[in-house]
């Protein structure tokens, strides 16, 4: 009898736990698409680093720390410096993603998100670009369904010269399967990475424009 307590004593303290994360989780993942400055963005990701040091099992919280420094350089005007700063931050997070959860197709695409936001000038172009495009490459191998997969392809293909193989008819489809891929995907788990439909909408109206 006493072992059958302790049993039920210890699914209900974890059904406990995991309701208590999820509930955390997924307030600070609503509040992230709602700031609205760098700062704030900033504080947020040091909310998810420390929900990541109490769930050392947990790939996302590590994942959405990345993500709030990423996000947070689209923000307020900041110098190169200070970008730099910020990814420099998020860069060291999915690194240690990349060693513990190095088969999630999502950790991939934040890499090569990453990369593509270190693209200032012709010179760091011909370099992340092409990191980009294999971390790319890997993600779609572990996930060929995940919608950030053609989306970044497709944006990495837009900013390329057309002499380089880029431009807006080469994006066009990469783009035209992620918006496919993120409007059947909606109602998927709300804690999952759901970025990316925005901006990949606003690439496609301009790669349609440019016929």
């Amino acid at each position: 009898m006493k072992t059958i307590i302790t049993l039920l004593l210890v699914a209900i303290t974890s059904t406990a736990f995991s309701s208590k994360y999820e509930e955390t989780m997924k307030t600070n993942i609503d509040k992230l698409y709602e700031l609205r400055t760098s700062g704030e963005l900033q504080a947020l990701a040091n909310q998810f680093e420390r929900i990541a040091q109490a769930e050392s099992d947990q790939w996302l919280p590590g994942y959405y720390a990345a993500y709030c420094y990423i996000r947070s350089t689209f923000l307020d005007n900041m110098d190169a410096d200070s970008k730099n700063e910020q990814l420099d931050k998020a860069q060291q997070i999915v690194d240690k993603l990349m060693k513990a959860y190095d088969s999630e197709s999502e950790v991939h695409t934040l890499q090569a998100l990453l990369y593509q936001m270190r693209i200032t000038d012709m010179a760091s172009g011909a370099r992340y670009s092409r990191k980009a495009a294999a971390a790319i490459e890997t993600a779609e191998d572990l996930n060929p369904a995940n919608p950030r997969v053609y989306y970044l392809r497709g944006s990495n293909l837009y900013h390329t010269p057309k002499f380089f193989g880029g431009g807006a008819e080469n994006a066009r489809p990469e783009l035209e399967k992620a918006a496919a891929l993120f409007e059947s995907q909606k109602s998927s788990d709300p804690l999952m990475p759901s970025w990316g439909p925005h901006h990949n909408k606003q690439l496609l109206d301009l790669c349609n424009k440019a016929e």
